[in-house]
C-alpha cells in the first residue's frame, strides 16, 4: 500500500502592481505521485466573504510538511540519513 502525505511549499510572486505576495502550496503524494490541492473558497451569498477560508489554509499548512527542494539535477535532495557504525568495540549497550 502506498503512504499519503500532506506537503506545502512556500514560495513568491510579484503582482502586476509589482508588490511581492507571499504563497503557499499545497499537494498531497500518494506513493511517487505529487498532486497538487486546492483550498477552496465558499463564498456567501449574504456576504460575499468566506470566513472559515483562512482557518481551513491554516489547518492545512498546520499539519503540512515542507517540500524539499529539487537538486541541479532536478531530483529531490535526501536528507544524509544516519547508518550504523561498526567500531568492533567490546562495550555492551545497555
Amino acid at each position: 500500500m502506498a503512504q499519503v502525505s500532506l506537503l506545502k511549499k512556500n514560495g513568491s510572486y510579484v503582482n502586476k502592481n509589482g508588490e511581492e505576495k507571499k504563497v503557499t502550496n499545497f499537494f498531497v503524494r500518494c506513493g511517487d505521485v505529487l498532486v497538487p490541492i486546492e483550498v477552496k473558497y465558499f463564498e456567501s451569498k449574504e456576504t460575499g466573504k468566506d470566513d472559515r477560508y483562512r482557518e481551513r489554509r491554516v489547518l492545512l499548512s498546520a499539519f503540512a510538511e515542507e517540500l524539499p527542494d529539487k537538486g541541479k539535477n532536478g531530483k529531490t535532495e535526501k536528507k544524509p540519513a544516519l547508518e550504523p557504525m561498526d567500531d568492533d568495540s567490546d562495550l555492551p549497550f545497555n
